[in-house]
């Protein structure tokens, strides 16, 4: 199975390749803020007609100091509901293509992320894993709507 592996704050974070419909340049789009909705929500976007909604995850992850640099994308996801959502991420680092059996459980402490987010860690290398999320439990429509 292939995996986008995309960086958050100097942690690696990691989606199924199959959940991602495309990546945007954050610099070369432009979103309309909506006031009233939940912080994490930085606004929506029209990409060719449709209307997204735009989650900063580093607001989702309570990571603070977003800062927006030329690397910076938004990733659309297709959620198991068929909605387009975009996530703003630092930056891609890989698309690798692993075996899903080397998805481990997550352990119960020292992961910085809300444990119902993750489906587990992934071994990227010999020093480096990486969070593979629930894309769908971060991105829950009625937490989202």
């Amino acid at each position: 199975m292939e995996y986008v592996v995309f960086r958050l704050n100097n942690e690696n974070y990691t989606i199924p390749l199959e959940k991602i419909k495309e990546i945007l340049v954050y610099s070369q789009v432009i979103i309309t803020e909506l006031f009233n909705e939940a912080p994490w929500i930085k606004g929506m976007i029209n990409l060719r007609g449709e209307v997204i909604p735009i989650v900063d995850l580093r607001i989702r992850f309570d990571i603070k100091d977003a800062t927006f640099k030329e690397n910076t994308v938004i990733i659309v996801v297709k959620t198991d509901e068929n909605k387009l959502v975009g996530v703003i991420v630092d930056n891609i680092e890989s698309i690798l293509e692993l075996d899903s059996q080397i998805v481990v459980a997550a352990p119960d402490m020292g992961v910085s992320v809300d444990p119902r987010f993750l489906e587990g860690l992934i071994r990227l290398n010999k020093e480096e894993m990486a969070t593979l999320l629930n894309i769908d439990a971060v991105l829950k429509i009625e937490e989202t709507a």
